[in-house]
């Protein structure tokens, strides 16, 4: 693995820590999927001596920041259910699952919160929950850093009531020009009937949109379209419910097409079946993943195989 900055990386690194000199005490880095936010967090982490506390929803979250702590060769500890074995509860950096760390240090007292002078936030847009919110009134004087591609709210709102400054990275069209995200090819072989689907806080309505999406006639296409533009790729897809996402899985598996389905009650044993730490050497080139829209998941190397 890696642990040379792309040219933005390192810009953004040293844009943080001129920010820091300035005074700013809570900051935003937005930057797109696929910029390598989680690289430059890692990178800031092992520029420094601070005592850091990074924060994520989702298991795959942690376990990412955790790789690219190690390939960095920054010792740490894990918080988090299920991870007991990685506790390192001297270590300067620690990565909690916000659940496990709101659960055992706030709800209960089985263990003290980390002490840190840097607190990173990931997939900040969700920072305004009440889980976080406890978190960071845990540390009145620490720097806050955010790291999101979406800066506001679910419910639309932004984010300015928690930072209080902002540093953007290129975007995706730069990326692209950069070199390093490839370009897009889009296909929408079918133009749902959305007329008269509510829409909440600048989007649809979750429920109703996927009742207008889950008829046999828009998955039976997907199917269809795979085969003729997928070249068998493997695939992510993410779907509008739960059950969107198993019915698509199972037109699949009609077809002959090995699938998986994702959701965020999915039991650990079964994401890290479907979900491996790396890529097999030799993928099936078949094997398709399907998760409803807050699973979350980060299979890096299913878009690449």
């Amino acid at each position: 693995m890696s642990a040379i900055l792309r040219p933005y990386q390192s810009d953004i690194t040293a844009e943080f820590e001129r920010h820091i000199e300035r005074g700013d005490r809570s900051i935003l880095l937005v930057a797109p999927t696929g910029s390598g936010k989680t690289v430059i967090a890692a990178a800031i982490i092992a520029g420094s001596d601070r005592r850091v506390l990074v924060i994520a929803h989702r298991r795959e979250i942690v376990s990412q920041t955790s790789d690219k702590l190690t390939a960095r060769g920054v010792s740490h500890g894990i918080i988090q259910a299920g991870d007991e074995k990685k506790l390192r509860p001297m270590a300067a950096v620690q990565v909690a699952s916000i659940q496990t760390l709101h659960a055992r240090a706030i709800r209960s007292s089985s263990m003290l919160m980390p002490l840190a002078d840097l607190l990173i936030i990931d997939e900040a847009h969700h920072a305004c929950a009440m889980t976080y919110e406890k978190v960071i009134e845990a540390y009145p004087s620490a720097i806050v850093l955010g790291l999101t591609a979406t800066p506001c709210r679910g419910d639309g709102r932004g984010l300015g009531g928690i930072f209080k400054t902002m540093i953007e990275c290129p975007q995706v069209p730069d990326l692209i020009e950069q070199g390093y995200l490839v370009k897009s090819r889009v296909y929408a072989p079918v133009d749902p009937d959305l007329r008269g689907v509510r829409t909440q806080a600048g989007d649809y309505v979750e429920s109703q949109l996927a009742e207008r999406m889950d008829r046999d006639e828009l998955v039976g296409d997907i199917v269809t379209h795979w085969f003729k533009y997928g070249q068998h790729r493997k695939t992510v897809a993410f779907a509008c419910s739960v059950g969107h996402s198993t019915h698509i899985r199972d037109e699949f598996v009609k077809a002959g097409v090995r699938a998986e389905h994702l959701d965020g009650s999915t039991p650990i044993d079964e994401r890290a079946a479907i979900l491996p730490a790396s890529p097999p050497a030799r993928p099936r080139s078949s094997a398709i993943v399907w998760c409803s829209p807050r699973a979350s998941i980060y299979p890096t190397w299913a878009a690449l195989s």
